[in-house]
């Protein structure tokens, strides 16, 4: 009586501070370490505990966060193309999602144990005794939309889970889904609000600096990127296979930015516009703008040398300062960069066809380049210019 008495004094305890987590928004990772290491010492027979999550992302479609009593703690994700994996499809999650069972339980140490999933068999040559899985929706259409968690609960225990165990661990369910979630929906949103506006603009949204027309000054390299004869073959392509299309070139163009901590403001159709932030060095962000073109440039050369079809990339550089913040009306926001600077990066792109160079940039970004690796391609008429405005290029090698 004394050890159940102990054990129904430390779940209380964990009722508490799982509220207290909640209120935090603590992350999945630290509700899942509390959780585990807490019921282990109330004598409960679990050695791994994995909570896994559905996502809003576009690339993620869910998360997963496994403790383990003598390991270090993991996190991973899913991808949405992941769901065809033949492995996933004969889970027990994969069941419990299509057929909504909400507890699935194979205590796999018992002879007698239904092998109806691949993975149990797998289980027990592994040595693990007793397998519990909670799905626990969230919402009021949780079940139509697959949303929510799958908590799994694993003994290596000779045995296995007891009565007592099972039941505190379908008490438990519930409550480790409502610590998790409020810190899971932060991290979602800044997911989402970093895969669709950038971090520094999904940041700013998140801690509330959204008042319309409120901007900063801010001196940054502008680029801009864009995919030359774009046009001409979007006409022979259906919608489908134009976003495949174009989806292969930004794979090529946007992770050269995201390496050199530049940041994609806005799509522009078929090129975006970057901004690299100057913050006091004008000479790095220079660099790291070029080696960024570079890396386009030879991603973009690379796909072309595998598939003709692929269109070659057009590039500008400017440095200036530039209005950045939150525009808008109408119940309609965005952050972007404004001014004279982004306007002129973006007519010097303009003439990257006409001059035979696929990167071009302003003598103020040249003058804090090396000297060997640019090229003088002379002063030329840009619309909007009273004067015609020296523009370089990158010499090759």
């Amino acid at each position: 009586m004394a050890d159940m008495d102990d054990r129904e004094t430390a779940l209380r305890a964990l009722d508490d501070r799982l509220i207290e987590l909640a209120l935090a928004r603590a992350s999945v990772e630290d509700v899942a370490v509390i959780c585990g290491e807490t019921l282990r010492r109330a004598g409960v027979a679990l050695d791994e505990l994995r909570v896994g999550a559905r996502t809003l992302h576009p690339e993620i479609d869910a998360i997963g966060v496994t403790w383990a009593a003598d390991q270090d703690l993991d996190s991973g994700f899913w991808l949405h193309e992941d769901e065809s994996r033949d492995e996933w499809l004969r889970s027990p999650m994969y069941h419990m999602l299509t057929s909504f069972e909400q507890r699935l339980h194979r205590p796999v140490h018992d002879p007698d144990c239904p092998m109806d999933f691949p993975v149990l068999q797998e289980f027990r040559d592994e040595g693990i005794t007793d397998y519990l899985a909670h799905m626990v929706p969230v919402g009021t259409r949780a079940l139509d939309k697959r949303e929510g968690f799958i908590l799994r609960w694993i003994s290596r225990q000779p045995g296995g889970f007891g009565a007592a165990d099972l039941a505190t661990l379908d008490r438990m369910a519930p409550r480790v889904v409502a610590a998790c979630e409020p810190g899971l929906e932060r991290a979602i949103a800044r997911n989402l609000l970093d895969a669709y506006l950038g971090p520094r603009s999904g940041a700013a949204v998140l801690d509330g600096s959204v008042r319309p027309g409120r901007t900063q000054s801010m001196e940054a390299v502008i680029l801009v990127a864009d995919l030359a004869g774009f046009t001409a073959a979007s006409d022979t392509m259906d919608g489908e296979t134009l976003v495949a299309f174009l989806d292969r070139h930004f794979e090529a163009m946007v992770p050269p930015v995201n390496a050199e901590n530049g940041e994609i403001l806005a799509f522009l159709g078929d090129g975006f516009l970057a901004a690299f932030d100057v913050e006091g060095d004008p000479m790095t962000a220079c660099g790291r703008g070029v080696s960024a073109a570079r890396a386009i440039h030879d991603g973009i050369e690379a796909l072309r040398r595998e598939d003709p079809a692929v269109l070659p990339v057009d590039i500008s550089l400017h440095i200036g300062t530039v209005r950045y913040g939150n525009v808008g009306a109408g119940g309609r926001q965005a952050f972007t960069v404004i001014g004279p600077a982004v306007n002129l990066a973006s007519r010097i792109e303009a003439l990257c066809g006409a001059l035979g160079c696929r990167v071009l940039m302003s003598a103020e970004v040249a003058a804090h380049l090396d000297p060997a690796g640019v090229r003088d391609v002379g002063a030329h008429a840009v619309r909007g210019m009273p004067d015609p405005v020296p523009l370089f290029s990158l010499k090759e090698g």
